[in-house]
């Protein structure tokens, strides 16, 4: 049972008279046993239940999280110790090597596809094994341990009966396993995550785990508020005196409070609330509501408050963090002035429109520490709101040089802020003929780097402004003469070809690169390797491939082909004056060149499958492949399920290495 001995009406009622005891044994998170027992035998009995309950779920947080504990610590050893690559091609890799790649490999293929899309949209399997394995603990041992037996004793002064059963010990367990829990919660939810620091995994990865355990938090403190409530209105007597005299204690006021809490929590969660108060309501309510939840637990049950102290450590130092992140970027210098002030950054941007909307293209260059390949920022616009931030990758590249960084954003105007800015640069705009500048603060850089060290071949698919993210990653490994990728290749998958002039400056720095790229031999890999290991080797293989789904215009302007086929594509034979209707700037943005390709679609999605088939049989002839992509989420699923296919088990371990091809996927757009 859960008593504290602290509280007056409670010592009161409870079995257990420590006022007059001899001698009290301590337990931890519990409150100290009256030995020897001096009730009635029933009750005698009944305590000994409870406290072994007690102790058993005890024993059983601490299990669950030495298991945390101990998977933490295998992830780090393996990150510290796992056998790498060597750079030579035609030396035949080490076994430890060969055995780590298999493995990798056979666990995207079985864990990285999706499953159950109706319950859990867009989540692989990986991610529901996790939360099943949680569940399923959190299920037995909230059963096993539990002595279930009844007692009925005596009421002191009455001729009523008390029944007494395991019940309140389940309660309890179910209540202990909630509170063991929320540090993990916490955990979960922080944008400088510990456990992005020890796994390497970024952060809004673990966005899926943090709702599911939240709301089986919420599940545990229903079942052990509504239980306990059955006992003390139900089977403890006089009633309903008891169940008013405990109902009234200060320990039971804060768990109501609790409960309020995490129930707001819950509700302001869903998706269709959500999107009825405001993205940025949920945000800012969550936290604070997070933060009183804690609180209340604390209130609740101060015995074991260790649980809610290392949650609202993890929530602080998040919170410290961020904001000592945002002073290292603007604290300086003013402009003009003499001494230290914030300064927000002037930004310039620039927007443009298609049927599909709104794109807004955002640069500035601002001197702070650079940030890592794949890794984002949460941009305010002051302008508009200090209350509200989102994030973005930066479509650029960090500098490797002591140079300031230039930012560079492309972003999708929606409804909410990022259409207010739109607007905002629109109106500017009819004002000056020039490009319209508004401040910006940061806060990151946030998330992990994408580079891999060991990969050979490198496939980028981008849909729409998941360009931002594809961008950089493959601009590095085109321009980084130490990069170990020799096949790269660009898929862009966008609505309108007037969509290229987003990233205009940066399409046509790739293109040059172009020129520079070893051609592809025949269009086969066999032939490259039959070519020779110097002509292989000797310069980067590098091509793009603009894929437009809606684009009714070409049917003027592109004869069909004789074999019927249902992609139009305009390779580098192909002459500008097809585009009659396209501005100046689109028409030199997809001027032919060699490796240089615009596929026209009848309104229909592409196929990944061919896509990642037509990359590996073209250009891959030996070493990984690492598939980095972004945009709508429909595209990661089938990106998840096309690479997880491809994964071969048995051949990394033979030494064909085509069949390891891991995947990075990230899903924040402008």
């Amino acid at each position: 049972m859960v008593f504290n001995a602290n509280e007056p009406h409670l010592v009161a009622r409870h079995i257990q008279d420590h006022d007059s005891a001899k001698s009290l044994k301590y337990y931890w998170g519990y409150p100290s046993r009256v030995v020897p027992c001096t009730n009635d035998a029933g009750s005698c009995e009944y305590l000994d239940g409870v406290y072994w309950m007690h102790t058993v779920s005890m024993l059983y947080t601490f299990i669950m999280w030495a298991v945390i504990g101990g998977i933490l610590l295998l992830i780090i050893l393996a990150r510290l110790f796992r056998p790498h690559r060597k750079n030579e091609e035609s030396v035949k890799q080490s076994s430890p090597y060969r055995a780590w790649r298999s493995l990798s490999s056979a666990t995207r293929r079985y864990l990285l596809p999706e499953s159950l899309p109706k319950f859990f949209p867009y989540t692989t399997r990986l991610q529901i094994l996790i939360l099943a394995t949680l569940c399923a603990y959190s299920t037995i041992f909230s059963f096993v341990g539990i002595v279930y037996k009844t007692w009925v004793t005596p009421v002191k002064n009455s001729d009523k009966f008390n029944t007494r059963t395991g019940l309140g010990g389940f309660a309890d367990r179910v209540g202990a396993l909630a509170y063991a829990l929320t540090p993990l919660t916490i955990g979960l939810s922080t944008r400088d995550s510990i456990l992005s620091l020890l796994t390497g995994v970024p952060y809004q990865h673990f966005n899926f785990l943090h709702r599911w355990t939240g709301r089986i938090i919420l599940v545990q403190s229903f079942i052990h508020t509504i239980f306990w409530t059955i006992v003390e209105a139900k089977l403890y007597q006089p009633q309903p005196k008891v169940y008013n005299d405990f109902i009234k204690q200060t320990y039971m006021i804060w768990g109501i409070v609790a409960q309020g809490f995490i129930t707001f929590l819950f509700v302001f969660s869903l998706r269709s609330v959500i999107r009825w108060t405001g993205y940025e309501f949920f945000r800012k309510s969550h936290l604070i509501v997070a933060g009183l939840y804690l609180g209340a637990c604390w209130g609740h049950w101060n015995k074991l408050a260790c649980w809610m102290i290392a949650s609202l450590g993890l929530l602080g130092l998040d919170l410290g963090l961020r904001i000592l992140r945002i002073c290292l970027i603007h604290m300086g210098y003013k402009d003009g002035n003499k001494g230290l002030g914030f300064r927000a950054i002037q930004s310039k941007v620039e927007t443009f429109k298609d049927p599909s909307g709104a794109i807004i293209r955002m640069s500035f260059t601002h001197n702070h520490q650079p940030w890592k390949v794949g890794q984002h920022y949460y941009l305010t616009f002051p302008a508009l709101s200090i209350w509200q931030s989102h994030p973005f990758t930066p479509a650029s590249v960090p500098p490797t040089a002591l140079v300031p960084p230039t930012h560079t954003y492309i972003i999708r105007a929606r409804n909410g802020e990022t259409g207010k800015l739109a607007a905002l640069a629109e109106s500017a705009k009819h004002e000056k003929d020039s490009l319209v500048e508004t401040p910006v603060i940061l806060t990151g850089p946030y998330g992990v780097s994408a580079i891999d060290n060991e990969a050979s071949n490198l496939l980028a698919i981008a849909g729409g402004t998941g360009i931002s993210f594809a961008l950089p990653i493959l601009t590095a490994a085109v321009t980084d003469p130490s990069s170990p990728a020799q096949n790269i290749e660009l898929i862009w998958i966008i609505r309108h070809v007037d969509n290229v002039a987003w990233i205009g400056p940066e399409l046509t720095s790739l293109k040059a690169q172009l020129d520079s790229s070893a051609p592809l031999i025949g269009g086969n890999a066999d032939a490259i390797k039959a070519a020779g290991s110097v002509s292989v080797h000797a310069s980067k293989r590098f091509r793009i491939r603009i894929v437009v789904t809606r684009a009714p215009e070409t049917r003027t302007h592109v004869h069909p082909p004789t074999a019927p086929q249902k992609d139009l594509e305009i390779s580098s034979a192909s002459s500008t004056a097809s585009f009659p209707t396209h501005s100046h700037e689109v028409q030199q943005l997809i001027k032919p060149h060699p490796n240089f390709s615009i596929t026209y679609l009848n309104h229909e999605h592409p196929s990944v499958a061919s896509m990642l088939d037509t990359f590996i049989s073209e250009t891959v002839v030996s070493g990984r492949t690492r598939v980095v992509a972004s945009g709508p989420a429909a595209l990661g699923t089938d990106i998840r399920a096309v690479v997880a296919a491809r994964n071969a088990v048995g051949g990394v371990w033979r030494g064909d290495e085509k069949g390891d091809i891991d995947c990075v996927w990230d899903d924040r757009m402008g």
